[in-house]
């Protein structure tokens, strides 16, 4: 079991990540199920719960294996006759030990399992060697990448998260995707359980289930800001979703000032559709981004549609409007 020190670079750089999904990642195929290929990361998955086997056991049989290596060069290296003296045989003591402690870790370990409980908000992770794994909400998990040594000799950002009993002590997270970021937008994504589930067939049995339930739940809208749509996943759920809130209110494009919100049809229920035409061509100012500003500091941001139109606060409120110009 891997222990991390998270502090090490986070005096440096913020290396904290918030609870956004920030990136697009590979589909969640049913390729990545244990039980299609042994191989794989995912124990089990569906609408509820989410199981990880971090591969730990792997782990320890590939310092045994190490070890062996070891030996084999070092044998080649040791002069003759000089295997029993120093420092040759601190050596082969050294290496002696690491095999055989990686074999008996490997032998006694239980398989270690990050789990992930939409339903109720929660993550378990593992604790190092043979400590008890931590549950937590996962609103308060303290997640931040770190950077390793890389095999190609560059560094490796490794996605961890630290104990909750000892926050400079962490553990890395893995999934079915490799760049940490990828990763957390995978694990945002899976305990937003008012957005659909996460793209990929190994989810498609419980799309319906998972979409009723949000639906007898009145669509609440999502927990977590998304940089990326998250579609239903089909039109028909798309459209009858949409009634409630739509992607464009919670997908962002741009960083938004805090406590700023999107135009939301249930709540600006007073607003006056206005349609917005280029003047030198007549044609409509489609899907632009809007930023109305109030007097008493409020700011809402809507999005003209195909045909140039949004709705826009009634005149009896003091307001500024500006479009955004997204940066390229």
């Amino acid at each position: 079991m891997e222990e991390i020190n998270s502090m090490s670079s986070k005096k440096v750089l913020n290396t904290y990540l918030k609870f956004e999904i920030t990136d697009s990642f590979k589909k969640v195929d049913k390729k990545f199920l244990k039980k299609y290929n042994k191989r794989e990361v995912f124990e089990n998955l569906d609408d509820n719960t989410l199981v990880i086997d971090t591969m730990r056991i792997l782990s320890a049989y590939a310092g045994g294996i190490l070890s062996i290596f070891g030996f084999i060069i070092l044998f080649i290296l040791t002069p003759d006759n000089n295997y029993f003296k120093i420092p040759w045989v601190i050596f082969y003591t050294t290496l002696f030990l690491v095999f055989v402690l990686s074999l008996v870790y490997a032998l006694t370990i239980s398989k270690q399992y990050i789990t992930l409980d939409r339903r109720n908000g929660l993550i378990t992770f593992p604790k190092k060697l043979y400590g008890k794994p931590f549950t937590i909400e996962f609103d308060k998990a303290i997640v931040y990448w770190v950077g390793t040594g890389g095999s190609s000799g560059n560094i490796d950002m490794k996605l961890a998260i630290a104990y909750p009993d000892n926050k400079l002590l962490g553990t890395y997270l893995s999934a079915h995707v490799e760049p940490y970021y990828e990763i957390w937008s995978f694990y945002v994504w899976y305990m937003d359980r008012n957005r659909p589930l996460p793209p990929g067939d190994a989810f498609d049995p419980y799309r319906e289930r998972d979409f009723l339930r949000r639906k007898a739940e009145g669509f609440p809208p999502p927990l977590y800001k998304s940089y990326v749509p998250t579609p239903e996943a089909t039109p028909v759920q798309q459209k009858e979703r949409e009634q409630y809130w739509t992607d464009e209110q919670y997908t962002e494009k741009f960083e938004r000032e805090e406590g700023s919100t999107w135009y939301d049809p249930q709540i600006h229920n007073d607003w006056e559709e206005t349609t917005y035409l280029k003047p030198e061509t007549k044609t409509p100012v489609a899907n632009r981004y809007v930023k109305f500003i109030f007097n008493d500091g409020r700011i809402i941001y809507s999005q003209t549609n195909e045909d140039g139109s949004l709705y826009e606060p009634p005149e009896s409120e003091n307001f500024e409007m500006q479009f955004i110009d997204l940066k390229k």
